[in-house]
C-alpha cells in the first residue's frame, strides 16, 4: 500500500510583490485542493514576517505529485513565481509517523 506524500513548501515574496504572491497563491490552492490524488492543501502567511507563505499539501502518491506539476496552473505559476520570488523555493518531503 503506497504511503501518503507530505510536502511543506515555503516561498518568500520580493519586497513589493507580497500583494502578487499572496493572490497568485489563494488562486492556485483552490485549483490545487480539486485535483485528483490531492487530499489537503493548507496556504498559510508568516505572522512575523508578512509575505513569507508556507504550504501544506498532502497526496496520496508519487503518481499524483508527479501528475500535479504537469498541470497548466503549476505551468502557468513557475514564470510569474520567478518575478515575485525572493529566492528560492523550499520544499521539504515528509513522512507521518505518529498521527493521533
Amino acid at each position: 500500500m503506497p504511503e501518503d506524500l507530505y510536502i511543506v513548501a515555503t516561498l518568500s515574496a520580493k519586497p513589493g510583490q507580497e500583494d502578487a504572491l499572496r493572490d497568485l497563491l489563494l488562486t492556485a490552492t483552490k485549483t490545487f485542493r480539486q485535483e485528483d490524488g490531492c487530499l489537503s492543501y493548507a496556504l498559510h502567511e508568516d505572522l512575523k514576517r508578512p509575505g513569507r507563505f508556507m504550504t501544506y499539501e498532502a497526496w496520496r502518491d508519487e503518481a499524483a505529485l508527479a501528475a500535479h506539476m504537469q498541470t497548466p496552473t503549476m505551468a502557468a505559476a513557475g514564470p510569474q513565481l520567478e518575478k515575485m520570488l525572493d529566492g528560492e523555493m523550499t520544499q521539504d518531503f515528509l513522512k507521518t509517523l505518529l498521527s493521533l
